[in-house]
């Protein structure tokens, strides 16, 4: 949500909190009790969107950024045997599609240092026999594939969440205007009923229903343009 949406929310719950406390006043006015209902269950759809719009693609990337390190670490011990290998035998053909580097999975296009590692775990185990030697076992491989995997599964996620807020945030703006339209066209319209015969929780609505600008530095601060 941005600071407007902030402030407004704030402002309902502190609606929703004056009408809670005083409730014996309007609970017998059928019309109130609808309103205020259907009002507090717009309160909490908009708490659990604003929830879920504050899930951010950082804690994905986050991941995504180790997963990838992982499988760099894991692709590096098969690629420094098959190095010693082809060096070994002579096998230069090895050599040259072997020929990475920590960077080679690091860094560049996402899809490409997952191809790299396939590439890799592809040579080991073809030379799986060769390599025991150099202290490659079918858990290493095994361990290879599955950082591969792991990190492949996570490409795509940081993507996803973008998509997922976006989607959120059209929900919060259309439950904005529903709350709104509660507030304004109902209650603000049938609080009216409380004016002289209950003076005190009139003002407290009143006072309820003013939008305070939290992020400003003091009360005494003009909003701004």
């Amino acid at each position: 949500m941005d600071d407007r949406q902030e402030n407004t929310l704030s402002m309902f719950q502190v609606v929703s909190q004056t009408m809670q406390t005083n409730q014996a006043v309007w609970s017998g006015v059928a019309d109130v009790v609808s309103a205020v209902a259907a009002f507090n269950t717009e309160v909490v759809g908009i708490e659990g969107l604003a929830a879920q719009q504050q899930q951010s693609s950082t804690g994905v990337t986050r991941d995504k950024k180790d997963l990838r390190a992982a499988m760099a670490d894991a692709a590096m011990i098969v690629v420094g045997a098959l190095k010693a290998l082809a060096a070994r035998t002579g096998n230069d053909d090895l050599a040259a599609q072997i020929d990475f580097t920590r960077s080679s999975f690091i860094y560049g296009r996402d899809t490409q240092a997952a191809t790299n590692g396939d590439v890799v775990h592809t040579h080991g185990t073809a030379n799986a026999a060769a390599l025991a030697n150099s202290g490659i076992t079918a858990a290493t491989l095994t361990a290879l594939r599955g950082a591969i995997d792991a990190y492949r599964d996570i490409i795509s996620r940081p993507r996803e969440v973008i998509v997922t807020t976006s989607a959120v945030t059209e929900q919060l703006d259309a439950a904005f205007a529903r709350i709104l339209a509660i507030l304004t066209d109902q209650l603000d319209n049938l609080i009216e009923l409380f004016r002289v015969s209950n003076r005190p929780f009139y003002d407290q609505y009143q006072a309820a229903r003013q939008i305070i600008d939290t992020g400003s530095p003091s009360p005494t601060t003009p909003p701004g343009p």
